[in-house]
């Protein structure tokens, strides 16, 4: 009876090591998990491989400083995401990290020399961001916010960026802030709030022009682009033109830039708004293109150009803002 047990015993024995393993199938990625340092999580921002590109990033603690990952990217060429998977150790007394790439999870189309890239950087429990940088060639920074954490600040003027992705708010680009800064009477006291006075500073100027025997020619109100960082907007400097900028709103931080040829004179504040006198000796005139740039952020003030001359006679009514009555 013990013999025919022990034969039994022996054939499951057999039988269980003779059952094949299951085939091997594709990456799986380990879903975030909050570590007592607070890394694991989901992370979203930008790297810089050629141009910036956009990326997400989901990282799960392991324990005992053992991470995996799964690094997401927006393709550069067409539309759609690849993605793999990552390993890598979290010294959570330093705050830094290494991830190595593992596997693909999502494969990117062939052709195009898509590789995988490592990271390594720190994380910032208080603002939950990842920063670092990418050791392969051509690779630079990359910056990256956590779910409940502060946005990414915008990208330093004249990087370059992946055009299919210029929308995404990862990758906006902070604006060249060029030019004069916007100043008028009604913000002596630098608050933004506008000081009471017994009239508009536009008002003066327009005073002031006509005792000199000038007319309005026109105003132009300037556009914004879809950002509310930069407007322009073009004329024409026959022979000796003057141009008023009035502006609307909270002017704090407005930068301006006379784009031409022509010579120009800026009253500067000695005048209660600024005015500019232009001439050229070009026959037949020149061009002239306006520049305004600001920071992002806040609903971008009214900027208006007023444009004078001596050799007109009221081909304009009022060059002011529709804000007042004309005079």
């Amino acid at each position: 009876m013990a013999s025919r047990l022990v034969a039994m015993l022996c054939l499951v024995l057999v039988a269980a090591c003779a059952t094949p393993m299951p085939a091997a199938g594709p990456v799986q990625a380990a879903g975030p998990t909050q570590a007592a340092g607070g890394i694991g999580g989901s992370f979203s921002g930008r790297y810089q491989c050629g141009d910036w590109n956009t990326v997400d990033l989901t990282l799960a603690d392991q324990g005992s400083g053992r991470l995996s990952a799964v690094f997401t990217f927006a393709l550069q060429h067409g539309s759609g995401t690849a993605s793999y998977a990552m390993t890598g150790q979290y010294d959570e007394r330093a705050s830094t990290f290494t991830l190595t790439p593992k596997g693909w999870v999502k494969r990117p189309p062939p052709g195009y020399g898509y590789s995988m890239v490592g990271l390594e950087g720190r994380y910032d429990p208080a603002t939950k961001r990842l920063t670092g940088k990418i050791g392969t060639f051509g690779c630079g920074a990359f910056e990256l916010a956590g779910a409940g954490g502060p946005p990414l600040p915008p990208l330093p003027p004249g990087s370059r960026v992946t055009p299919s992705q210029a929308g995404n708010p990862a990758l906006r680009i902070q604006p060249t802030v060029q030019g004069v800064e916007y100043w008028d009477a009604s913000m002596a006291d630098g608050s933004g709030k506008r000081v009471l006075r017994e009239s508009e500073p536009i008002d003066d100027v327009i005073d002031w022009l006509k005792r000199q025997q000038y007319s309005c020619v026109g105003s132009q109100h300037v556009p914004w682009n879809a950002e509310g960082t930069r407007a322009t907007a073009r004329d024409r400097i026959d022979l000796r033109e003057t141009y008023v900028i009035e502006c609307d709103g909270d002017c704090r931080g407005l930068r301006y830039v006379p784009m031409t040829d022509a010579s120009i004179y800026h009253f500067g504040r000695n005048q209660p708004v600024p005015v500019m006198q232009m001439r050229t000796t070009w026959a037949g005139g020149t061009v002239l293109q306006w520049v305004f740039t600001r920071e992002a952020g806040g609903r971008p003030p009214d900027i208006y150009v007023h444009h004078w001359n001596a050799h007109s006679f009221n081909r304009a009514a009022g060059c002011k803002a529709p804000k007042s009555v004309n005079r």
